[in-house]
This record gives structure tokens, sequence and C-alpha cells, in this order.
């Protein structure tokens, strides 16, 4: 039986997240699928790109957080 991967399987497969399964058939549509594999290879870039980007929370943003949850479990307790 033929499946049909779609970009949905792309994520799920980058991520390690496509049923193991699935994931030989997989990387097979890859070697013979030119768009799944160009949008595969764009993906990587694309990950790569946004990896490098990721950012700490600043200061103000943990303190409102922090705030935030101390203020909830105020709450709680008066329950």
């Amino acid at each position: 039986m033929k499946r049909n991967f779609t970009l949905d399987d792309l994520f799920l497969y980058h991520y390690n997240e496509l049923a193991p399964e699935e994931v030989q058939a997989f990387e097979l549509s890859l070697k013979f699928d030119e768009f799944l594999s160009e949008a595969s290879d764009s993906f990587q870039t694309i990950k790569s790109l946004l990896d490098q980007r990721k950012a700490s929370p600043s200061d103000a943003s943990i303190r409102l957080i922090m705030d935030y949850n101390k203020q909830n479990s105020n709450e709680l307790e008066a329950i």
C-alpha cells in the first residue's frame, strides 16, 4: 500500500513525532518525491535559522509571570 505523505507528516518527521512504523516509508518517499525532498531541505534550513534565534525571556517577563503565579496561588489558598 502506497502512502502519500503531506507537509504535516514532514513536520512530524523532523520533530521525531512521526509514528515509528511510518519513518522508513517516509524516508523512502524523501528519496523519490522531489517536492517532499525540497520541502524537507527548506524546512531544515528554516528550523536551523529559528534555532539560532532563540532568546531568553527578559527579566520583566519573568517577573510578570512570577507575580501572576504568586497572585493565583494566594487565591487558591483562600478557597
